[in-house]
């Protein structure tokens, strides 16, 4: 199973999520966002399998400093969204895996756990 991890190099889940990875001794590879080809197919790839609500960090401290009106665009709208996703990846829930047709937001480890099992 191919297992790719997105996310933020400067971010401390997304390290910390490496580092488990890694001592678990399970092969991956690693893209930050900005690497990322085509940034709002792969955001709309994870929206599909995972939700938008999933995919979408709107408890980060980016989201809340957007104007109401920005974040009620985002809430309505899924291209609004995946549109400003791209332009500012905090805006993305961190790290986002992606094995073998899972899609998981954030660190748990026993989810992902299951997930690489």
């Amino acid at each position: 199973m191919s297992v790719t991890v997105y996310g933020l190099p400067s971010c401390t889940t997304v390290r910390k999520s490496l580092k488990w990875l890694e001592g678990e001794g399970i092969a991956h590879d690693f893209v930050p966002f900005a690497q990322v080809e085509d940034l709002p197919a792969a955001i709309r790839r994870w929206m599909d399998a995972a939700g938008k609500d999933t995919v979408m960090n709107a408890r980060a401290a980016t989201f809340r400093a957007l104007p109401e009106a920005d974040q009620a665009a985002m809430q309505a709208d899924v291209d609004v969204a995946i549109t400003r996703m791209a332009e500012d990846p905090r805006l993305i829930k961190r790290p986002v895996l992606e094995a073998g047709g899972t899609v998981l937001t954030g660190f748990k480890e026993p989810d992902w756990r299951a997930a690489l099992a």
